[in-house]
C-alpha cells in the first residue's frame, strides 16, 4: 500500500476515459489557470479521436446483448437476438463427399438416420464484416439422391435438438419440446417444425442451400 500511494503521488499511476485526457501535473505558473480550469487544477480536455465504425458497432451491440440478456435470460436473448443479426452469405456450401468421405466429414451413407454434421458458410452478425462459422445441422439420406438437411435449432428458443435413435425423436431439452423424425412438432411449445436448409447433389458432393421453414404439412412457407 505504502508503494502505491507514492506511484500515485508521483503520477505514475493515471487512470483515463475513453475519450478525455487528464493532465498528469496542474500549471502553477503564475496566471495560468490551467487547461480551462479554477485555481489551478488540471482540466479534462475532450479527445476528438476517431474510433473506427467496427469498434463502435461491436461495442453498441455488446451492451445491448448484455441489457436483454439480464431483463430475460440467455435462452430467450439468443432467440431474439441470434435470427435477428445473422445472415448467411453465398448461395451453397459444402457438407461432406458422399462416396468417399474426408477428413472431419461425416459418414452419410446410413440411410433414413440423423446425422449430427456441421458445414462452414459465411455469416453476415449484424453490420460486422461477413466471416466463416460452423453451422451444426441434422442430415437426413432418404436414399436414391434425396435428404433432408434439418437446422439443430428448436423453433420455440433455438435450444439445439437432439436425436434418439430408440425413440426416432428429437428432443428438445430446454423446455421439453419433441419432433419426430420429419421434424414435425409432437409436444410442447414449438410453433412449427423443424427449420431445414436447400440442399443439392453435385460430383458425389452434398451442398447446403438456404434456410428455410415449413408448416405443418412440411411444404415451404418462406423463400
Amino acid at each position: 500500500m505504502r508503494f502505491l500511494g507514492k506511484l500515485l503521488r508521483r503520477g505514475a499511476y493515471q487512470p483515463t476515459l475513453p475519450g478525455l485526457q487528464v493532465p498528469r501535473r496542474a500549471h502553477r505558473a503564475a496566471g495560468d489557470k490551467g487547461d480551462g480550469a479554477r485555481g489551478g487544477r488540471p482540466g479534462l480536455r475532450l479527445v476528438t479521436e476517431s474510433i473506427s465504425r467496427r469498434t463502435f458497432l461491436s461495442g453498441t451491440l455488446a451492451w445491448i446483448t448484455a441489457a436483454i440478456v439480464s431483463a430475460v435470460g440467455a435462452p430467450v436473448a439468443t432467440a431474439l437476438i441470434w435470427p435477428a443479426f445473422q445472415k448467411s452469405k453465398g448461395d451453397w456450401s459444402p457438407v461432406a463427399r458422399l462416396d468417399n468421405p474426408g477428413p472431419n466429414q461425416a459418414d452419410l451413407s446410413a440411410v433414413d438416420k440423423p446425422i449430427l454434421t456441421h458445414f462452414t458458410a459465411l455469416v453476415q452478425d449484424a453490420y460486422l464484416e461477413a466471416a466463416p462459422q460452423n453451422m451444426p445441422v441434422f442430415v437426413v439420406n432418404h436414399g436414391k439422391g434425396q435428404f433432408t438437411i434439418f437446422d439443430v435449432r428448436c423453433t420455440h428458443l433455438g435450444c439445439p435438438v437432439n436425436w434418439d435413435q430408440k425413440t426416432k425423436k428429437f428432443y428438445s431439452p430446454c423446455h421439453d419440446g419433441v419432433f419426430d423424425s420429419e421434424g414435425r412438432v409432437l409436444a410442447g411449445p414449438p410453433p412449427r417444425p423443424l427449420d431445414r436448409y436447400e440442399f443439392k447433389v453435385e460430383k458425389g458432393v452434398l451442398y447446403a442451400g438456404k434456410l428455410f421453414k415449413v408448416d405443418d404439412s412440411l411444404r415451404r412457407v418462406t423463400s
